[in-house]
């Protein structure tokens, strides 16, 4: 059963990155404005002026800021795992079950 919610939690960190990095990147190619670190990537490697330098930078940008938001998205689920929201869980749970018991007996 662990693996199964693990999975489950890979599965949204997946989507949650290839929906920034296609954000991100069709962001990078409508907007004529360089983004960091796709305009530095493309002056390190010098690159010459052509349509598949604002390629190359979308797709950057794309994998850089996709990045980011997934390991924000990681380390708050994580966080929360961690924090009360399990203990609030089983909390409810168990007074949910002390409400029916008091049902019963009346």
């Amino acid at each position: 059963m662990y693996g199964l919610v693990g999975g489950n939690k890979q599965l949204r960190g997946g989507a949650v990155f290839m929906a920034f990095f296609v954000l991100f990147t069709l962001a990078s190619l409508a907007v004529p404005v360089p983004l960091f670190p796709g305009n530095i990537v493309s002056t390190w490697f010098s690159l010459p002026s052509t349509n598949y330098v604002s390629l190359f930078s979308a797709i950057t940008n794309g994998v850089t800021y996709g990045l980011v938001v997934w390991l924000v998205f990681v380390l708050a689920t994580r966080k929360l795992d961690e924090s009360g929201v399990a203990d609030y869980k089983t909390k409810k749970g168990h007074n949910q079950r002390n409400n029916k018991r008091r049902a019963i007996k009346h």
